[in-house]
């Protein structure tokens, strides 16, 4: 049997929570359960390898559990069922799909095995590989390079789950006798199963969890912002995209005050479940609530910004950049967006031959001192953040229903709204302040997809509080809009449901 190469790579092992985000892996072999095979050529580059070799290039050979044998099974030319085997080819791969995410743990994280009768040394048969991972089939980190017949490898820091494994033949041709089939992917292993749920094919990306939330003041005073604006978890999980004035979609991160010189104030941490990639394009919207805000405001006329750097273990932060389309004043200094924009990642350092992040960390940077800004004002607000990574975006974007009034974001709504337990299971609350006048209060709940799927109207008289119970039976578990509207006000609040 076969000596295994193990490439080591940066390792975040055991359980890290932080805010409602979770990445945790267990121990439990998982293995490949489909794949994707596109073949190379035979050695000399004249013939297809799977029309001069068809018995060896039967993809179903490499998916399941690996034999780990370099024995002949007493192969018969033509007859996949005699060999053990995919033969790739040179410069062929194959992509193999687990049948759950695969984690991180202690030791080697993820083994391939490759078929070589009789267990030649490498000089002498040197059958080389690449390989890559990828938790979406889109976008790919390198995490081996011209491993040698078996090899083994742990997931970096800037990917600690993965759904797919790319192995590409990169062996050399001229070490070879003309109708060579290259690397010979007998199958793969991973030892460890990791918990978390993949999205479905297509669904943009945005932060799952928060740590390192330090809230600043507000602009006249040295109290925190309001208590509907302390709760960082509404800067996870889908944004809003809405600057309608209602009850606040966002948490306020208030500004830093000079008398706390050894803590910067007014910052959070986002953390993201997936990987984010640097894309064609702008990697990362940023939205930022301002009420009744509009795309043709300018910085200058209400001045909350905030500085963003990148990270992918959660302690060395790169400082980002603005994405051109942003058209951020020129007088802003580098990674810094205001109110709503892009990021561009082409500052990060390269890791697995890619730019990625998974931290992304927020600093208010406004001007406390700034005559736009009433007493009441309380920094940045952040909305949430969205990344597209193998989509373009393709809504109007968050202004598309827009007016074009520019009543600063500490002006107050007409009604409030409260939505408890939050994880819900079969029902859930809504906490109704409600406005000045007797009105009707319509009730929607939108999935991920911005699907109806539950309705009701409610009529309450005016200057109250009801708790409103509504039933979520019919809901399957995921994350949900629920927006109440009246008379041309609107609120919005995140349900997350078991």
């Amino acid at each position: 049997m076969k000596t295994l190469t193990q490439i080591k790579m940066p390792v975040l092992t055991g359980i890290a929570m932080f805010g409602l985000g979770l990445v945790s892996a267990f121990a439990q072999p998982v293995y490949p359960t489909s794949g994707t095979y596109t073949p190379g050529t035979t050695a000399d580059g004249l013939g297809q390898v799977d029309l001069v070799v068809p018995g060896r290039t039967d993809d179903a050979n490499a998916i399941g559990i690996p034999q780990d044998s370099d024995i002949d099974m007493g192969e018969v030319a033509g007859n996949s069922s005699t060999v053990n085997f995919t033969s790739l080819g040179f410069g062929g791969n194959i992509i193999l799909n687990f049948s759950q995410p695969i984690g991180q743990g202690e030791g080697i994280d993820v083994e391939v095995f490759e078929t070589s009768y009789n267990t030649p040394n490498c000089g002498t048969w040197p059958e080389y590989a690449d390989a890559y991972i990828s938790q979406d089939g889109c976008n790919w980190v390198k995490v081996v390079t011209n491993a040698c017949q078996n090899f083994g490898f742990d997931l970096p820091a800037n990917m600690p789950w993965a759904l797919y494994l790319q192995i590409v033949d990169v062996s050399p041709n001229g070490s070879f006798a003309p109708n060579a089939d290259g690397f010979d992917v007998d199958g793969a292993r991973a030892n460890y199963a990791s918990t978390i749920v993949p999205n479905a094919p297509g669904s943009p990306i945005f932060a799952t969890g928060f740590e390192n939330f330090i809230q600043g003041t507000m602009k006249g005073s040295n109290n925190l912002p309001a208590l509907n604006r302390r709760d960082a978890s509404k800067g996870t999980l889908m944004p809003q995209m809405s600057d309608v004035a209602a009850t606040p979609n966002f948490v306020s991160l208030g500004f830093d005050r000079a008398s706390t010189a050894s803590v910067e104030e007014g910052q959070i941490t986002l953390k993201f479940d997936y990987t984010v990639f640097d894309v064609t394009g702008p990697d990362l919207y940023v939205y930022e609530t301002t009420f009744n805000d509009n795309a043709g405001r300018s910085c200058d006329n209400y001045p909350e910004i905030a500085e963003f750097y990148g990270s992918n273990d959660g302690v060395n932060f790169t400082l980002l950049l603005a994405d051109p389309s942003s058209n951020e004043p020129a007088s802003l200094p580098a990674g810094r967006l205001c109110r709503d924009g892009s990021l561009d990642f082409g500052n990060m350092p390269l890791s697995g031959g890619v730019r990625t992040i998974r931290y992304l960390k927020i600093i208010d940077k406004s001007t406390r001192s700034s005559s736009r800004f009433p007493g009441a004002a309380d920094g940045y607000d952040v909305d949430g953040v969205i990344a597209y990574p193998c989509q373009s975006i393709t809504n109007g974007g968050k202004f598309a229903e827009m007016g074009q009034n520019n009543i600063p974001d500490e002006d107050g709504s007409a009604f409030f709204l409260g939505v408890y337990p939050n994880p819900a299971n079969e029902t859930v609350t809504l906490n109704i302040e409600t406005a000045s006048v007797d009105q009707n209060y319509v009730i929607n709940i939108f999935d991920m997809t911005g699907r109806k799927v539950q309705s009701e109207t409610l009529n309450a008289a005016s200057n109250s509080v009801i708790n409103h119970n509504m039933n979520l039976q019919g809901l399957k578990a995921g994350v949900y809009t629920i927006s109440v509207e009246a008379n041309g006000f609107k609120a919005v609040e995140r349900l997350l449901k078991n």
